[in-house]
């Protein structure tokens, strides 16, 4: 069984933590309404006071629990009568779902902030190996064939550039799922003496949220925007660990993952040296983009309350918060292990010299008899050298009209690899340069009490 440290989601979704977070909400409505004149001061002081549950009160929760079969009620009850006469004041006008979404939503956001920390090491993390990298020849691919020769650098860069964009992501969810929605039974304020405006965006102000406009129970697409972010971080981290996990492989090599001391490849192929922590990030990215397959239905809310979609979007969303979070710890263990083999990646690239910068020709020829006219000369020699077995470098020099144009010392140098990254560099420093930056932003928001405000 794992061993749940105090600083990791599981702790934080105890039922315990979440049954403490809805009596601070209790408390927090008492103190919001004792504020616009809805309940007396001295009552939302012992209210507040009284909030912090001890083990006795829970186990009280929980007898009660088992009788009524309603959390938040049983809670009220503890609360009330620790708060003596002010327990009067407790639960003035709110609902159970008003109390739970709140509740949840002020868990969810320190796991949120936790999951943008585990982000902001990873774009720093990737950052240095971009610029580290950014002249660093390689092999790109596309279709699954060798393509182009680019800097390991460059590839890095389109990495950054995708969790930045997942950031951005972020930032719009947030201002939709961090948002208040506290308006009593139904959401129209019955219970607020006419101050339920001004109530709400006081107990907003405390609480570190934006407030919605219209406070209803059925506004559950921000919920699933949320999901859905979450689920994209999937997507991106998914992406970058499968292009890694291709670059390990045997035939390619040009990346590997640091082995433990004791760690064993195979159980019975003891030449085997099989990686570990990039098929938990697999695995983990694969499970959170499944979190959103379905989720549309789960918006088609019945009236002005339906809780049975309250309680799958509640679900759905702890495992999605548990799964980035530790899919970006697991990446971030990752990229502490990747061990990049430069001689390997030139090795894989200097073995197709003779057509892999073929590209280069068709411009610098392209100059002189057009690109189109180029581009099937070139293919065409190349194909019959590939079928007859012939070095291409001899065939293009042999071809009377590409001969006009262009001589062997030239042929050369257009067809050395090294001499065609295209702006692999410039475009890896930039990156470098805007992630940094970008980094601030992030450092910035996640140190904010309120993450919807940015």
């Amino acid at each position: 069984m794992k061993n749940i440290q105090n600083n990791e989601p599981e702790y934080l979704l105890l039922k315990e933590n979440l049954w403490q977070s809805y009596a601070n909400v209790e408390a927090e409505m008492a103190k919001a309404q004792s504020q616009v004149g809805i309940i007396p001061k001295q009552a939302a002081i012992i209210i507040k006071k009284k909030s912090n549950f001890s083990k006795k009160n829970f186990a009280e929760v929980e007898k009660l629990q088992k009788k009524n079969k309603k959390t938040v009620l049983s809670i009220v009850k503890v609360l009330a009568k620790k708060s003596g006469e002010s327990g009067g004041y407790v639960h003035w006008g709110g609902t159970t779902r008003n109390i739970i979404d709140t509740g949840n939503k002020l868990i969810f956001r320190e796991i949120h902030r936790s999951i943008l920390k585990e982000l902001s090491i990873s774009i720093r993390k990737l950052s240095i190996i971009c610029k580290k990298n950014s002249d660093v020849p390689m092999m790109a691919r596309t279709m699954a064939k060798n393509a182009l020769p680019i800097s390991f650098g460059f590839k890095i860069a389109g990495w950054l550039e995708s969790l930045i964009r997942l950031d951005k992501r972020f930032i719009s969810a947030e201002k939709n799922y961090f948002t208040l929605f506290f308006g009593g039974a139904v959401g129209a304020m019955h219970g607020y003496k006419n101050k339920g405006k001004k109530f709400t965006n006081q107990l907003a102000k405390n609480l570190g949220f934006s407030n919605s406009l219209v406070p209803n129970r059925v506004s559950l697409e921000t919920s699933i925007d949320f999901i859905n972010s979450l689920s994209f971080l999937g997507v991106v981290v998914g992406k970058i660990s499968n292009d890694i996990y291709m670059l390990m492989q045997q035939s390619i090599d040009e990346l590997s993952e640091k082995q433990g001391k004791n760690q064993i490849g195979s159980s019975t192929m003891p030449h085997k040296v099989n990686a570990y922590t990039i098929y938990q990030v697999l695995r983990d990215a694969s499970l959170l983009r499944g979190k959103a397959s379905g989720l549309s239905d789960s918006a088609l809310t019945l009236f002005e309350g339906d809780s049975k979609n309250d309680f799958v979007l509640e679900e759905i969303l702890k495992d999605s918060l548990i799964l980035s979070f530790n899919l970006l710890k697991n990446f971030n263990l990752l990229l502490s292990k990747l061990i990049i083999n430069k001689k390997k990646m030139l090795e894989n690239l200097i073995k197709e010299k003779e057509y892999i910068a073929s590209e280069n020709i068709m411009y610098k020829l392209g100059k002189k008899i057009g690109r189109q006219r180029s581009h099937a000369l070139i293919n065409k020699i190349i194909k019959n050298s590939i079928n007859n077995k012939k070095s291409i470098m001899s065939e293009l020099l042999n071809n009377k009209e590409i001969n006009g144009y262009i001589n062997k010392k030239q042929m050369k140098k257009f067809l050395n690899p090294l001499d065609y990254l295209g702006e692999s560099k410039s475009i890896s420093l930039s990156t470098y340069i805007y992630s940094l930056k970008y980094l601030k932003n992030i450092q910035i928001r996640i140190k904010k009490r309120n993450l919807s405000v940015f």
